[in-house]
């Protein structure tokens, strides 16, 4: 049926947003056009490959639990 069944995407990954997360997310979205899902794909996995080989800096933020408001904006 496919060509290379090893393309499927078949696993699902589920996050969850805050309202300013949220509202940041759907803000990019109107701004690039894509598609949300997609989108996050791309960043995510672009993200990945970042830290993997080591061109990224993959610390932790200061409180374990959550990322403060204000650092969603910031660099």
């Amino acid at each position: 049926m496919y060509q290379d069944p090893s393309k499927i995407r078949d696993h699902i990954v589920k996050i969850r947003l805050n309202d300013a997360e949220s509202d940041l997310i759907d803000a990019l979205v109107n701004f690039t056009g894509e598609q949300k899902a997609a989108l996050l794909r791309e960043m995510l996995l672009d993200q990945a490959r970042h830290v993997l080989i080591g061109e990224a800096d993959f610390g932790r933020p200061e409180r374990e639990s959550e990322v403060p408001e204000p650092a969603l904006l910031s660099a």
